[in-house]
């Protein structure tokens, strides 16, 4: 098995296990992001009036995790240079998708025919992006990371 590290600015390093039969660039597997993403735009832009510039989308046996760039609008980019500010608008953010997220997780789960046990929302400010995972039924191999995911979302 090969590692790969990869960055974003939502995560420091993370380390994924790459398995050398598996195939990433799949159609089935390209169908499915597809599809994840679609339905994340269309979502973002109904409930959140979020226009993402890209949409990337990570499939992993637990969880589904979406990394949406370009969310916010310049003047809250720019508002964000304050820290005050900044918590707001990432409490604002999460307040929001806390609100709407039964939407999209029943129509996640009717897209991947798989429960969602919990999902979170995340914004970073300073650069505009957000990212939001969602953990698929049976994911109870990750306790520690459900454990800061509630934290997360409860604060």
């Amino acid at each position: 098995m090969n590692y790969m590290a990869v960055t974003s600015p939502f995560f420091l390093v993370n380390m994924v296990s790459i398995s050398e039969s598996e195939d990433f660039m799949s159609k089935e597997s390209l169908d499915v992001r597809e599809k994840i993403s679609e339905l994340v735009r269309e979502y973002g832009n109904e409930q959140m009036s979020i226009r993402p510039k890209a949409i990337s989308v990570d499939v992993h046996s637990q969880s589904v995790v979406v990394i949406l760039e370009g969310v916010l609008h310049p003047a809250e980019i720019n508002m964000a240079k304050e820290r005050f500010s900044r918590d707001l608008i990432e409490r604002m953010y999460a307040e929001l998708f806390n609100v709407s997220k039964p939407i999209l997780q029943s129509r996640m789960e009717r897209l991947l025919h798989r429960s969602i046990d919990r999902s979170f929302f995340a914004v970073e400010p300073q650069f505009g992006n957000a990212v939001i995972v969602f953990f698929l039924s049976g994911g109870q191999q990750y306790p520690k990371i459900v454990k800061q995911v509630d934290a997360l979302v409860n604060t």
